[in-house]
C-alpha cells in the first residue's frame, strides 16, 4: 500500500467506492468532492489527482456500478444452458440480496446527465439478457420482449417494495410460481410441470 508522510496514497477505487457510498447514502447530490475528502481524511488535491471533476468521479462510479451489478453477472447466469432454470437463477440472485441501495439512488435521477448513460446501458443490457431466455424457450421474438419486460419490472417492484420494512417481511418465500408463469410456453407446458410437482 502506497504512503506519503505516514498517509494512505488514495486510488482512483477508494474514490469511486466512496462516491458509490455516497449516492447509496443521499443520491447525486451527495457526492460532493469536499465531503468525499473529509471523509477519506485526503486533500481535493488527492482527487483531482484521479479526476477532471465531479462530473467525471459520478459517471466513474456509475460505470463501476455497472460493471459490478450487471456485466460482470451476466456470464455466469448465461453459462446456465437450460432457460428455465437461468430465470430461476437470476430471480434467486436478485430476491436473495439485498435491496441495492445505488441502484434506488440511480433509479430515481433517471434523467440526471451524468447518470442516465450508465443506467439506460444497464436496463438495456438486463433487458436483452432476459430476452434471450425466453427466445431459449421458443417465444417468438415479441412475446419474448414482453416477457423480458415483465420480469424486469418484476424486478424493480421486487426493489421498491424491499424499502420498507413491513412490506419485505411480506414477500413471498418461494419464486418458483412467477419462474412458471414467466417461462409456460404453452397448456401441455403448463399441465406437464404441474404434473411433475
Amino acid at each position: 500500500m502506497a504512503s506519503r508522510a505516514g498517509r494512505r496514497l488514495l486510488t482512483r477505487d477508494d474514490w469511486t467506492r466512496a462516491a458509490l457510498e455516497a449516492l447509496a447514502e443521499g443520491g447525486v447530490t451527495a457526492v460532493s468532492v469536499e465531503r468525499l475528502a473529509k471523509k477519506l481524511g485526503a486533500t481535493r488535491g488527492s482527487f483531482y489527482w484521479h479526476f477532471r471533476d465531479r462530473g467525471e468521479l459520478i459517471e466513474a462510479a456509475v460505470a463501476r456500478w455497472e460493471r459490478e451489478n450487471t456485466i460482470e453477472l451476466i456470464p455466469p447466469a448465461e453459462a446456465i444452458g437450460d432457460p428455465v432454470e437461468r430465470l430461476r437463477h437470476l430471480f434467486r440472485e436478485v430476491y436473495e440480496r439485498e435491496v441495492d441501495a445505488v441502484e434506488l439512488a440511480l433509479a430515481s435521477a433517471p434523467d440526471e446527465p451524468l447518470v442516465a448513460p450508465g443506467l439506460a446501458r444497464v436496463v438495456r443490457m438486463r433487458l436483452d439478457f432476459l430476452r434471450r431466455i425466453f427466445s431459449d424457450l421458443g417465444l417468438p421474438d415479441a412475446e419474448a420482449d414482453e416477457r423480458a419486460w415483465l420480469a424486469y419490472a418484476f424486478y424493480i417492484g421486487h426493489h421498491q417494495l424491499g424499502r420498507n420494512p413491513a412490506t419485505r417481511a411480506s414477500r413471498p418465500g418461494r419464486l418458483d410460481p412467477l419462474v412458471e408463469l414467466l417461462t409456460v410456453t404453452n397448456s401441455r407446458d403448463r399441465d406437464q410441470r404441474r404434473d411433475a410437482r
